[in-house]
């Protein structure tokens, strides 16, 4: 099904379904789909070794029909945010159905309730149900709190619980609707000082409602195991059977999402997203045609196409204009359904592309990863090598940025890699942004490969994603990490490590 998304700043479709997308189930029919659906995850469960009997996990929701969850994300954010704690939540039987991101322009000073207004209203009218169930990180909590304080909207009547992650403070509860908070490091709106290890901050007037994770950054709170626990049992009154993301099985995968102008969050009419399968060891193009082709529309989204679970894919970004230009997005296998998935660009020669220098000669990385990269904490930094070199140190990623995105290019086009550089303006004074002076040189035809490797602090676990050195005059290159890190996934080839990777 098409991702649940409104497009925030235009005039709202009648229904957020597109032509051909099955009515909404009645609540005795989605409550016979939901024991058939626990039963299929009950056996995945099983078979992936986790001891959770069905009759335990069909505990885990509600016997009412379960709410929508609307995902608002903080600034320079987007539907990312969420991505993994939506799978999270599918692999304890939520319907994907119900989960919804609420995206908006984070470029602009305007607090968008009006238009989160007319999305409730819309994601209440196709799903049925009374209320929804919200979630707000950073700036998002900001978005919520306005919104159920405004008296000149009813947004008590439609919000029946709130998580507010890392973000406002507040003596009450914001419309009077059951909240709690979870808190990270970070300085967020009231605080005014970095907060490790402190319990100051606070939402609602009783402290027992607020968890403190004093050594997670602002957004690794966010997209954490740990926050998802608390979610799911706020939600639902019981414990998640699992925290983990569960693979599926491999030909039942299926990805979607939305192309955008970021950080507006619009769409990207007239571009066209490919979806490409990709040689693990080299991240080349396997077959000459693409395995799917979506025109892309103002609301930017594409999908839902199959995927195999165990291969790797690249979504290229096909950007209108003279002449065309390519933004090729490189993930890890999709183990599991993912309709989240965003493919964050711009404009050509616009925005921060305007800073850096693109040559036929060079090739020019950006590498995210949903939870923020250390270079300064010692044992506890984290390691992201290009062509094996950590480009995580101290002076190029500390802990304060709060840093998602690495862009890594050649300063200067001299053909010398050079860290002493630090952050690379305009980058050091961004946040969520690091630069670094990183030589990679481009193959005409990208004949050549990149190898990107990410270790997570704490975990272990090593993603090794390798891409073509494509050259950077016509094309940009996206290397998305995902953002947890647990252990061991099965249904993937041992050949490949844990994840399959």
């Amino acid at each position: 099904m098409r991702p649940r998304i409104v497009f925030p700043l235009g005039p709202q479709p009648a229904s957020l379904k597109s032509p051909g997308t099955p009515a909404r189930r009645g609540p005795t029919e989605s409550r016979a789909v939901l024991r058939i659906e626990w039963l299929m995850i009950a056996l995945v469960l099983l078979l992936s070794g986790i001891a959770v009997t069905v009759a335990n996990a069909s505990n885990h929701i509600n016997s009412d029909t379960p709410l929508p969850i609307v995902f608002v994300h903080g600034q320079l954010g987007s539907a990312q945010q969420f991505e993994t704690q939506a799978m999270r939540f599918t692999s304890n039987g939520y319907p994907q159905q119900l989960l919804y991101a609420f995206e908006y322009d984070t470029s602009s000073p305007l607090n968008p309730v009006s238009d989160l207004d007319a999305f409730l209203d819309a994601v209440l009218g196709e799903t049925g149900a009374a209320k929804v169930l919200a979630i707000g990180h950073s700036r998002g909590t900001t978005v919520w709190t306005s919104y159920l304080d405004d008296p000149s909207f009813d947004g008590p009547a439609k919000v029946a619980k709130y998580v507010n992650i890392d973000g406002r403070t507040s003596e009450e509860l914001p419309g009077g609707v059951p909240t709690i908070g979870i808190w990270g490091e970070w300085n967020t709106a009231d605080s005014g000082y970095n907060r490790r290890g402190n319990t100051n901050a606070q939402i609602g007037p009783d402290p027992a409602d607020n968890y403190y994770f004093g050594t997670k950054s602002h957004t690794e709170v966010t997209t954490s195991a740990e926050a998802f626990g608390l979610m799911y049992q706020f939600f639902t009154g019981h414990a998640p059977a699992t925290t983990d993301v569960i693979p599926e099985p491999p030909g039942q995968v299926t990805i979607a999402g939305r192309a955008v102008i970021f950080p507006a969050n619009v769409g990207y009419p007239g571009a066209t997203v490919e979806l490409w399968r990709v040689d693990a060891a080299t991240g080349h193009r396997i077959g000459d045609e693409p395995r799917a082709s979506f025109p892309i529309g103002l609301s930017g989204a594409f999908g839902p196409v199959k995927v195999n679970g165990l291969k790797h894919y690249e979504l290229a970004v096909r950007r209108p204009g003279d002449p065309e230009t390519i933004h090729h997005f490189y993930f890890e296998p999709f183990s599991r359904s993912d309709h989240f998935v965003r493919l964050n660009t711009s404009l050509p020669n616009q925005g921060l592309e305007v800073f850096v220098p693109n040559d036929a000669g060079r090739t020019n990385l950006v590498v995210t990863r949903q939870r923020e990269f250390w270079g300064d904490q010692g044992s506890q930094s984290d390691l992201l090598k290009i062509d094996g070199l950590n480009v995580l140190q101290p002076n190029t990623s500390p802990r304060e940025g709060v840093n998602l995105a690495l862009f890594a290019y050649d300063d200067g086009l001299d053909g010398e890699t050079d860290l002493d550089k630090g952050e690379l303006f305009p980058f050091n004074i961004l946040t969520f942004l690091t630069a670094v002076d990183v030589a990679t040189f481009a193959s005409p035809d990208a004949s050549g490969t990149v190898s990107i490797s990410d270790d997570p602090r704490g975990s272990g676990n090593v993603t090794v994603l390798n891409v073509p050195n494509w050259p950077s005059d016509i094309h940009r290159i996206g290397v998305q990490f995902r953002d947890d890190d647990q252990e061991i996934e099965r249904f993937t080839d041992p050949a490949l490590g844990p994840r399959g990777r």
